[in-house]
């Protein structure tokens, strides 16, 4: 998601809470407005100046606001970045409800779809510059085994988990596969082409796409339930190519 398309999607939140709320009292209504357009400005501004160098009475002077109302809403920088990312999560939620609830015939091709519609809007220079400071910065706070980043993760991965026991149920994957470790591969294919996206220059999330369904082709190979009709990997297959992302 880019940040553009995440501000305009908090602001559009922020308008369908304060409609579903308007029996709220008035105070409570400003408060909605005043945390989104919080969110919204400090992710403006970790666009720009990057997550690092952005504090928290950057975003309280760009807001017109005092530097303990930012405290009040957000304790610590690390909250915005765990609020951001959720965000991102909820306003993507759609796309992956239509992937999970009409998936391909091919389970390579629904996982390639979902890891796609994860990364389908970072695009433009300016938006993969953002995404490697968050990752960097969600690299520097994920300090426990079980976080609000990892919190985040799992409800990715509760998508990867929906399609697997759909593919389980109809016959395509053995159902003598552990589920939640299929799943963590299957993240890990995710988590290892959105850094690759965010660090080339050239690379689209069109090309992941393509990237993706052979990574998780080949790593289903010995998944495939033995009456699915399913072909193997063909003798000989190789792991998919890097030639030519030496110049992305």
């Amino acid at each position: 998601m880019t940040s553009r398309d995440t501000a305009r999607r908090m602001e559009g939140r922020a308008t369908e809470r304060q409609t579903e709320g308007l029996d709220l009292p008035l105070r409570d209504r400003k408060k909605v407005r005043q945390r989104t357009e919080l969110l919204r400005i400090a992710l403006e501004l970790f666009r720009q100046e990057g997550f690092e160098k952005t504090r928290m009475e950057d975003i309280a002077a760009r807001a017109l606001v005092s530097t303990p109302t930012v405290y009040n809403y957000f304790p610590t920088k690390r909250d915005v970045l765990i609020e951001i990312l959720m965000e991102d999560r909820r306003v993507a939620r759609d796309s992956f409800e239509r992937v999970v609830s009409n998936p391909p015939a091919e389970p390579a091709d629904a996982f390639a779809t979902l890891i796609y519609k994860n990364m389908s809007d970072i695009r433009r220079p300016e938006d993969k510059r953002l995404w490697r400071e968050l990752l960097a910065a969600v690299a520097l706070s994920h300090d426990s085994e079980r976080d609000p980043f990892e919190d985040n993760h799992e409800v990715f991965k509760g998508y990867i988990k929906r399609l697997l026991v759909h593919y389980m149920q109809g016959g395509q994957i053995s159902d003598q596969i552990p589920l939640e470790l299929a799943a963590d591969l299957i993240f890990a294919v995710n988590s290892h082409n959105l850094r690759y996206l965010v660090a080339s220059r050239f690379c689209s999330p069109e090309r992941i796409r393509k990237i993706a369904r052979e990574q998780i082709a080949l790593l289903m190979a010995s998944w495939l339930a033995p009456s699915s009709g399913e072909a193997a990997a063909p003798k000989g297959a190789k792991p998919p190519s890097r030639a030519g992302r030496k110049h992305e």
